[in-house]
């Protein structure tokens, strides 16, 4: 494996997945409770602990993947791409959240918008640019 370059989308992935899951910890562990009992409380330290956790792993895969990538653009977008849509399911399947078309539309053009901010034109795009204008 060593020396390897890949296109680093699958550990970009994964980085969403665990983004999702430290975002997750985080609103269980911040819900309001009545209760102030020891276990109640322990139970959100707990629940901050992994969330630290999953956002570090996270971050760990994000970086391998921006490693093993030759261009942030496939890493940022599938990172971001598994996020928002791990994060729609589990609002559905945990909160009882639904999404509108606004919301999935919204989530669209943000995409695009990174595939947008981080494309870089190649040499040859730029050349047929300038002939083209030449002509």
């Amino acid at each position: 494996m060593e020396g390897y370059r890949g296109s680093g989308a699958h550990l970009a992935v994964v980085a969403g997945v665990f983004a999702t899951a430290g975002s997750l910890l985080g609103k269980l562990a911040g819900a309001d409770t009545s209760s102030s009992s020891l276990a109640s409380l322990l139970l959100k330290g707990v629940l901050l602990v992994f969330m630290i956790v999953c956002n570090t792993v996270g971050c760990t895969f994000f970086v391998k993947a921006l490693h093993s990538s030759g261009s942030s653009l496939p890493v940022t977008v599938a990172s971001a791409a598994t996020n928002y849509i791990c994060s729609a399911f589990v609002g559905f399947i945990v909160f009882d959240e639904t999404t509108s078309l606004v919301w999935w539309c919204g989530t669209s053009l943000v995409l695009l918008g990174l595939i947008l901010i981080c494309y870089v034109p190649d040499e040859k795009d730029i050349l047929v640019e300038k002939k083209l204008k030449v002509q």
